[in-house]
């Protein structure tokens, strides 16, 4: 074998924590917000979702740049600035794992639903027994189980995005109703959609927590540990393909519903059904299979990342708490299996009796997601930044100057954002 073969089994040996990372991002925020910023306000929102893809690159970066240094998650680096920024992760972290595994698996539900007309099973009941059938999944197969069914699962959807947008561009836009006027971006229900983008685009900040202990577990559970250009390869995949993605879904939203009089609101079944119907109308029902894999992939594989990466993030940040120091002895790994399945099945209870108790304001449940997510990303963002900066990390791993630079632009204009949001409540 040479070397340029060798080499390139490694590269693809090394992916995996960066399609997670994707995974995760590929959801809730493309399928739904993303599709309903085209449908609602056009293309503008290509330029404001590149924007905050790029401002934002550097935070979620810092995440593999930590691991690879450290051989550590994020968590530690947050161990090292205080108890404080320990505290303020698990806060983030509490708040949004119940809401986000909640929304996210209503949305299953409902493509589900749409998909293969189970109307027979009560959304509640399909919701509960998607939940329980993705626990069951994560108990039994482990990281290694996770990695192989992502990376089947971004196969398929890659073949099923690309050939509906290929229809869509191929049909060109919808034809504008008279006297159609878009809707205010920056108050009201606009502002609102622009926030919510804004706070999980690509992903909510933690996902650069979750990234950076995929990757340690990477470690832990193959013999191959990558150099460090393998695992920013790794990363810098995943991160472009959530973008391309999350771009192709807004430009489906803004060809086939922006100017046509048509709102995709209601609750996870009535988003689901509508968004499904509006596409087949316009392209033709032989892409309602495609759209409807691709719209089910999406979403489900977001709700078995995130159902693995709160319980993990959670009982990290715990054990943090607990112990002065942070190290891979057995007892301590010991804990953190038998804390993350314990905590496994609390996540996805807990999602579960969040909608089943508010299922019919499933967007709103979601807005409240991604808000408080855009409010908080500056705080983990401010972390990151301080934890790939700390003497641990060998300047070889550290950030070069733009990318420290890009680092504080976007700091600084996510606080300002988040400000300007506060402002619009007093």
């Amino acid at each position: 074998m040479n070397s340029q073969s060798r080499s390139f089994r490694q590269v693809l040996k090394s992916i995996g924590p960066g399609l997670l990372f994707a995974s995760a991002a590929i959801g809730t925020s493309h399928l739904v917000l993303s599709t309903r910023a085209g449908a609602n306000h056009g293309m503008i929102f290509f330029w404001i979702i590149l924007a905050a893809l790029i401002i934002k690159y550097p935070f979620y970066q810092f995440g593999s740049r930590y691991a690879a240094a450290t051989k550590h998650s994020l968590v530690k680096g947050y161990k090292d600035q205080g108890t404080w920024a320990i505290l303020l992760f698990l806060a983030i972290i509490f708040v949004n794992m119940f809401a986000v595994t909640g929304a996210v698996a209503a949305v299953s539900a409902g493509l589900m639903s749409t998909m293969f007309g189970i109307t027979w099973i009560k959304p509640p009941l399909l919701t509960g027994l998607i939940l329980l059938s993705s626990i069951t999944l994560l108990l039994m197969g482990g990281y290694r189980g996770l990695d192989y069914f992502v990376k089947l699962i971004s196969a398929i959807l890659l073949v099923t995005i690309l050939v509906a947008f290929g229809a869509v561009l191929v049909n060109g836009p919808v034809e504008q109703v008279e006297g159609f006027t878009a809707p205010s971006l920056l108050d009201g229900a606009g502002l609102t959609l622009l926030i919510s983008l804004l706070g999980w685009m690509p992903a909510g900040m933690e996902a650069s927590t979750m990234n950076s202990i995929w990757m340690v577990e990477k470690m832990k559970t193959e013999d191959y540990e990558p150099n460090f250009k393998q695992r920013l390869f790794d990363f810098n995949l995943g991160y472009l393909f959530t973008s391309i993605i999350a771009l192709i879904f807004m430009t489906i939203g803004a060809y086939t519903v922006f100017g046509s009089g048509e709102i995709l609101e209601g609750n996870a079944t009535q988003f689901s059904n509508k968004l499904l119907s509006i596409f087949t109308a316009n392209l033709g029902s032989w892409v309602y299979p495609f759209l409807a894999i691709a719209a089910f992939g999406t979403i489900y594989g977001t709700l078995i990342t995130v159902l693995d990466a709160f319980p993990r993030c959670f009982i990290r940040g715990y054990r943090a708490l607990k112990y002065d120091t942070i190290n891979d002895d057995i007892s301590q790994l010991q804990f953190l299996q038998t804390s993350y399945r314990i905590c496994l099945i609390m996540v996805g209870l807990g999602g579960f009796l969040l909608f089943y108790f508010s299922a019919a304001s499933m967007i709103k449940i979601l807005e409240l997601a991604t808000i408080l997510s855009f409010l908080t990303a500056p705080i983990l963002a401010f972390l990151n930044l301080r934890a790939i900066q700390s003497p641990i990390v060998d300047k070889a791993f550290r950030p070069s100057k733009w990318l420290l630079m890009l680092s504080y632009l976007g700091l600084f204009l996510m606080v300002s954002f988040a400000f300007y949001y506060l402002s619009t409540f007093i």
